[in-house]
């Protein structure tokens, strides 16, 4: 079974080493819909979509009306910094492509237990700039093994 939710942000951008326009400061109206899929439980669910969304907030809030600034294009932070304008530094140039495994990655990193729970096995994020073009990536939900358990209880404890 796949279930799906779409999530919508706007956001600036730029790739400075582009040989056409994207080199220039622009802004997307981004649209995404992320899919789940999985197994749904006894009543016939695979997640609630309201789970879905708590598990992203953060990426969206963090990029809706900011500037998307790759940690190397030091010239856009620097100008970012000194106006004080909202911006969020990501580790890699902000394509479409990028955007899209980084944020499969994330919900498979930051929710993993919740996908496990919910018996979801692959996480598939199509990222659209525009109207006509999108990028997609998709991963699977790692099994939880006995070490990474053993790891994270160990974190866990470790942090208190």
């Amino acid at each position: 079974m796949k279930i799906a939710k779409r999530f919508r942000w706007e956001a600036a951008h730029r790739l400075p080493w582009h040989e056409g326009l994207c080199r220039n400061l622009h802004g997307h109206s981004y649209r995404m819909i992320v899919e789940l899929e999985g197994e749904p439980d006894a009543r016939g669910m695979v997640l609630d979509f309201q789970h879905l969304k708590r598990a992203l907030a953060p990426l969206v809030e963090a990029w809706d009306h900011a500037i998307l600034v790759a940690e190397t294009d030091a010239e856009l932070l620097a100008v970012a910094k000194q106006t004080g304008w909202k911006h969020a530094v990501l580790p890699f140039d902000t394509t479409a492509e990028n955007l899209s495994d980084y944020v499969a990655g994330y919900l498979c990193e930051h929710a993993a237990e919740m996908l496990r729970t919910h018996r979801v096995r692959r996480v598939r994020v199509r990222l659209e700039e525009t109207e006509t073009c999108y990028a997609e990536a998709e991963r699977a939900v790692a099994p939880e093994t006995h070490a990474n358990g053993a790891a994270q209880a160990a974190t866990k404890q470790h942090a208190r």
